[in-house]
């Protein structure tokens, strides 16, 4: 491919090349450049790829393209952008032929339920004929078939963690959907994704705002600028629908004008959810819209669930999408993998709730439809994150559970029973409580202390089959540790 061809769409400030030069392949990695490659030198939280500069041309790179004026030498082949991780996004969009220039795109956002959100509106368009693909934490579909990218819970590879994928493997998968005919994407866009302009090469046709919670603040720094991530989405998009009653979702409204519509349980939206009535069994409730009325019917316990299934309503009412294939769509989506997901016929529970706010919806939640039942928690925090949640999560835990189990959780480099202690600051002195630093010994002695009058809460990991700590990413899977603690015989099993 042409380099000029690559650079379509990029703001080129100066450059000292011929642009109509054969270029072979694209990288940000210098250890991964070879022969006729563009490498992009981009800044990231530990390293600047400018430091990395000759590295690329000793392998092979015959263009440099960066955003510091300073590395824009003669003896250098450069091309001068304003911001290099805007421009890799535009680059491996052009190297796949800018696979969603045809597709239309709806990007989810937010602190909690965004994968739930993804899934109910997959499931509504499934269900209305449309050849749909999914991008989301889990996994990825195009008209059900897993694409595989090393992507999901995969221990394969530690970019599975990732929302939104790579620019590199994020236009891949959107060139495979285009290939097998794919018409509607849906998928989340992680606040990380956002703020390195991962979807640059993405016109969104409908943004979705979930609602916004302490989370992701060793990266961001402050609430503000992770709201500022997030409103990058509501801006990018032609129209959105955000969470009226989230106080965040109210900031949004009003950010580019009629083009912002807001979803309201209080009745203070463009999209307002009347009779909402809840028991274990799910939830039942009415969107209305204009002159629309729309009875609505999950089987996805809670209040945040009632805001996920209504949310992707909204965004499917919004796509002209039949009223009978939203009703039907939100009424077939199960149990999420990893979200509020019951172990068997047991009552154990793994959620991936691992911020304070979705740890309090879980436990609310199950102490409202298991009244009078016994709960027990487990959870841990992650290392190399921000530290200022874990004595709030500590505290909620403590409050809301009867009993609470305290483990690890992807230490990382970071000392476990140090992470512990974070959280211990928070846990009430007149709560019953334990530590087990160990997940699996934790497991275990949560399974042995169950009986009929108790429920077990196992969150943190939800979708993940991996532990990361010192040693690296490591296998891990808490349905097979409870089937090895409950001698659960998987041959026997439905």
């Amino acid at each position: 491919m042409k380099l000029k061809e690559l650079l379509c769409g990029i703001r080129i400030i100066e450059s000292n090349l011929d642009l109509n030069v054969d270029i072979e392949a694209i990288s940000s990695d210098s250890r991964k450049v070879g022969k006729n490659s563009v490498f992009v030198a981009t800044r990231g939280t530990k390293r600047n790829g400018n430091e990395y500069i000759n590295n690329a041309l000793h392998s092979g790179a015959v263009a440099i393209v960066t955003d510091e004026i300073n590395a824009c030498v003669s003896s250098i082949p450069y091309i001068l952008v304003r911001n290099t991780k805007s421009a890799v996004s535009l680059l491996w969009s052009n190297y796949y032929g800018r696979p969603a220039k045809n597709m239309k795109i709806v990007a989810i956002t937010g602190t909690n339920g965004k994968t739930t959100t993804a899934y109910y509106l997959y499931n509504i368009l499934k269900e209305a004929r449309v050849k749909c693909g999914l991008i989301s934490t889990i996994e990825c579909l195009a008209n059900d078939e897993v694409i595989e990218t090393n992507g999901g819970g995969s221990v394969v590879d530690i970019s599975s963690a990732m929302t939104t994928p790579d620019p590199e493997t994020l236009y891949y998968i959107l060139n495979i959907m285009k290939k097998k005919g794919v018409n509607v994407v849906v998928m989340e866009a992680s606040s990380h994704a956002l703020t390195q302009n991962r979807i640059d090469g993405i016109d969104v046709e409908i943004g979705c705002f979930t609602n916004l919670s302490k989370e992701h603040l060793d990266y961001h720094g402050s609430m503000e600028e992770y709201f500022e991530a997030k409103k990058k989405l509501i801006i990018k998009s032609k129209i959105s629908v955000v969470n009226a009653d989230d106080k965040y979702g109210k900031l949004l409204i009003g950010t580019q004008g009629k083009q912002v519509l807001g979803l309201s349980f209080e009745g203070k939206g463009c999209f307002n959810v009347e009779n909402v009535s809840s028991n274990e069994r799910g939830s039942s409730f009415e969107l209305v819209f204009k002159e629309k009325h729309l009875r609505l019917n999950t089987g996805l316990i809670g209040k945040f669930n009632a805001y996920n299934a209504s949310l992707a309503a909204s965004c499917a009412l919004l796509m002209g999408v039949d009223e009978k294939a939203i009703i039907e769509g939100i009424k077939k989506t199960e149990c999420v993998k990893g979200r509020l997901e019951r172990y068997k016929d047991r009552e154990i529970y793994i959620d991936y709730a691992h911020t304070p706010e979705a740890v309090q919806n879980i436990l609310v939640t199950v102490r409202e439809i298991k009244k009078n039942k016994r709960i027990i928690v487990l959870f841990g925090c992650g290392g190399d994150r921000d530290k200022s949640k874990r004595s709030e999560m500590g505290k909620i835990c403590s409050s809301f559970a009867d009993c609470t189990i305290i483990t690890s959780d992807n230490s990382r480099n970071e000392n476990p029973d140090e992470i512990i202690k974070d959280i211990l600051k928070g846990v009430r002195g007149d709560s019953s409580y334990c530590v087990i630093p160990d997940r699996r010994e934790a497991i275990a002695y949560l399974a042995s202390i169950l009986n009929d009058d108790s429920v077990g809460l196992l969150l943190g990991k939800g979708h993940e089959s991996y532990e990361i700590n010192k040693d690296g990413k490591l296998y891990f899977s808490e349905k097979e540790i409870l089937d090895e603690v409950l001698k659960v015989d998987r041959k026997h099993i439905l």
